[in-house]
């Protein structure tokens, strides 16, 4: 299946592979130039649905969103400059020159400011590949094996409202789709279309699985077996990792597949892609470049959100190794970053964590990413460890947030999914805000649920050090509470159904700091303790 892609986009037609000795090189433009297209005719260069996107958001169709002028690549291309990808938001091309002969004709060329040299990709031809273990059968569930991953979440409760990704389209950004086109657990009609930014065709027979499995855990809807986050929602399968090696330009790649999905107006947008280190060391990123908006391919990213679009990434699998921090993209303002948790609700020993250099909260969120049930290019269960699929999971509960609340911008959703994780009174580099719960950010942004910061019916004291929680007077609209008590790591330790007056003593916590949530009818109210 090959959808229409807009003319505007097509920017790879010289894009044939290449040699790996060849050298990548980075020029940034002056201006945009003469344009081909105008702003007055946005509809040429995005679909229909974008630009209703934008208009909708309010969010002005500029110069920044017009195509790079086809006249310049090519005189790049003529001058033995082989395209590679091209950034209308950055207002950049990405070159190959087999060397560096037309080097100084093209850095004379009036409309080029600079470049960067990005270096030559080596194939290595490693692929990391998580170790594997046996999913445990935790969950009595229609959702089979992905039955915890989902009601981690209270995801499953979001799908019984209705909200299972109907109409919302998805774009999945990843370096291979084996068999997603011909998998027996994937609904066909589900995938929207396809486009390779590195080759000039999608290799489904040949590519690597990475994106299939990211893929599964939103996608696949076999009641025998598993039901993912988003099961209706539709998918564009973008590709723009070399697997075989790892290289400066695929942040390019990456940044091009981004203003893509922009251009079809999609719903989500999820990665488990980032980069920190290269196969040549020259070009690795350093901690005080995790400002969100160094690294070049956080720049393109933070254009995005600017776009107005709902960007999920994964922290990365650094938090074992001397690197540690989150990767980029994910340093990035505005988008959510997931983090990933064990079935014990602790993080997993491999995933990122934050702050960011300039000490913003990241990453955002969490989801099991430890043993998480995943779909195999035959159809099969594979269980498989990393953020790589605890963002899904989270991007693939966005969508379907968003389809309950079309009337909230991409900024937000995040915040409601911000306010309704467990962690929000108390974020850190660890767990972020925690692990979110859809269905209460749904029953918030439906204004089902009110979360009230004033006249918390919770009135504490203390006897012997043992909180003593007493339930005051309750809105006229509300019978009585539901009382939970969490772990600051997001465990619920005790639940308890409380009416108005009622006294209850926490006599069997440990010393340290606890969340209270005390849920009623129509509002909520959250605060803390401590065991003294």
């Amino acid at each position: 299946m090959r959808l229409r892609l807009y003319t505007a986009l097509i920017l790879l037609a010289s894009l044939l592979g290449g040699s790996a000795q060849e050298l990548h090189y980075r020029l940034w433009f002056t201006d945009k130039g003469q344009s081909d297209y105008s702003l007055d005719r946005p509809d040429e260069f995005l679909s229909p649905r974008a630009v209703a996107q934008r208009e909708k958001w309010g969010i002005a169709i500029d110069s920044t969103d017009l195509p790079i002028p086809a006249t310049r690549l090519q005189q790049l291309s003529q001058l033995g400059g082989r395209i590679l990808a091209v950034s209308k938001w950055l207002n950049t091309a990405t070159v190959a020159l087999a060397d560096t002969t037309p080097l100084r004709a093209i850095e004379r060329l009036p409309f080029v400011a600079r470049y960067d040299f990005l270096g030559s990709p080596v194939q290595t031809g490693h692929i990391v590949r998580p170790r594997q273990k046996q999913i445990e059968d935790t969950v009595n569930s229609p959702y089979g094996d992905a039955g915890w991953q989902i009601a981690l979440h209270n995801g499953d409760k979001l799908h019984q409202a209705g909200f299972t990704g109907e109409g919302m389209t998805i774009a999945v950004i990843d370096g291979g789709f084996l068999n997603a086109d011909n998998n027996p657990r994937f609904a066909p009609d589900r995938i929207a279309g396809y486009h390779d930014f590195i080759d000039e065709e999608m290799d489904f027979r040949n590519g690597n699985s990475h994106g299939s499995a990211v893929l599964s855990t939103m996608l696949t809807n076999d009641s025998s077996l598993f039901i993912g986050t988003a099961p209706q929602a539709s998918y564009w399968l973008l590709r723009s990792e070399n697997t075989a090696a790892e290289y400066p330009a695929e942040e390019d790649y990456w940044a091009t597949a981004l203003e893509y999905a922009d251009s079809l107006g999609v719903d989500v947008v999820t990665s488990s892609l980032g980069y920190t280190r290269f196969d040549n060391s020259r070009f690795d990123h350093s901690w005080p470049e995790l400002d969100g908006r160094t690294a070049y391919i956080s720049q393109a990213a933070a254009r995005g959100v600017q776009k107005g679009l709902l960007i999920v990434v994964s922290a990365g699998n650094e938090g074992g190794n001397d690197w540690q921090k989150i990767n980029f993209p994910g340093d990035v303002d505005g988008l959510l970053t997931v983090g990933a948790v064990t079935t014990e609700r602790a993080r997993a020993y491999f995933s990122g964590v934050g702050p960011t250099a300039d000490n913003r909260v990241k990453p955002d969120v969490v989801a099991l990413g430890a043993a998480t049930a995943t779909i195999d290019p035959e159809g099969n269960l594979l269980p498989k460890d990393g953020t790589s699929f605890s963002a899904p999971i989270i991007a693939g509960l966005t969508a379907c947030l968003r389809q309950a609340l079309p009337h909230l911008s991409a900024r937000e959703i995040i915040a409601l999914i911000h306010q309704n994780s467990t962690r929000y009174l108390d974020p850190d580099s660890l767990l972020g805000y925690g692990i979110p719960d859809f269905y209460a950010a749904y029953r918030q942004g439906s204004d089902i649920e009110t979360p009230r910061t004033d006249n918390a019916p919770l009135q504490l004291s203390y006897r012997e050090g043992n909180p003593i929680v007493t339930v005051g007077s309750l809105p006229p609209d509300e019978s009585g509470i539901t009382l939970r008590v969490y772990s600051l790591e997001g465990t619920v330790l005790a639940q308890y159904r409380l009416p108005e007056g009622a006294q209850l003593e926490l006599n069997d916590l440990n010393k340290g700091t606890y969340l209270l949530s005390a849920r009623g009818r129509l509002h909520c109210w959250t605060q803390k303790i401590q065991r003294l």
